[in-house]
């Protein structure tokens, strides 16, 4: 266990392609429900589970707007997050309340969209990939990195099932990393991998899923796939 860098109730917490947990939203003080919720927490929290302790959590940049309850979250097919909502009040209310009800809609940039790092981010071709799958099947991804090589340790394939959030509780939310099983340089600049597909609908229940290539960290943008 490792203490969070600040307090946070009524909070959304998403898993990122990467791996990575991101927590945004809620109040510092307080709890859920209404108007019992205080202190806006508006400093997002990046939970980073592969480094020592401490030092796994990381404070990113604040937001301005206060989002606390009935506030959401989601993450979008470019990896970026949606940031949306807030109503603490009984009814729309705009003025003479603690907090506003919040009607803006935001889009938040984890840190792997440093401008630095742009030349990590892997292309994936879509034409390579059947937007069906079946359990425990291999399919075939072709993915374009042109400014750096790239062996196999570099790459991991997720798959994501974005979630449906109300209430600080994001239900059905789930990241699975799928084993490559080959690897190989296709041309220039252009990788093939064979990817095995997740073995049941335990691992992963009937539905739609984003796909992303994530080389040391940087997600590409992700594919819908549907898979039975």
């Amino acid at each position: 266990m490792e203490p969070m860098p600040m307090p946070r109730t009524n909070g959304d917490m998403l898993i990122l392609p990467n791996a990575e947990l991101l927590i945004i939203n809620g109040g510092k003080k307080g709890c859920a429900g209404w108007y019992f919720g205080r202190d806006p927490a508006l400093e997002p929290v990046l939970y980073r589970p592969t480094l020592r302790r401490p030092g796994r959590f990381r404070t990113l940049r604040a937001s301005t707007i206060p989002r606390m309850y009935h506030s959401t979250s989601a993450v979008l097919p470019d990896t970026s997050i949606l940031v949306s909502g807030s109503n603490p009040n009984n009814g729309y209310k705009y003025t003479n309340v603690m907090h506003k009800t919040e009607l803006s809609v935001e889009r938040f940039y984890p840190p792997y969209f440093d401008p630095l790092l742009a030349t990590h981010r892997p292309q994936i071709d879509e034409t390579s990939v059947s937007a069906g799958m079946r359990y425990g099947q291999s399919f075939w991804l072709d993915f374009i990195l042109t400014d750096m090589f790239v062996e196999q340790s570099d790459i991991t394939v997720t798959m994501y099932a974005p979630p449906f959030t109300t209430h600080g509780y994001s239900m059905n939310q789930r990241l699975l990393i799928l084993a490559i099983e080959r690897f190989y340089l296709a041309g220039f600049a252009k990788y093939r991998l064979a990817v095995t597909a997740p073995a049941s609908g335990v691992l992963a229940p009937p539905g739609y899923y984003l796909v992303f290539v994530v080389n040391r960290g940087i997600p590409s943008t992700g594919i819908w796939v549907q898979i039975q």
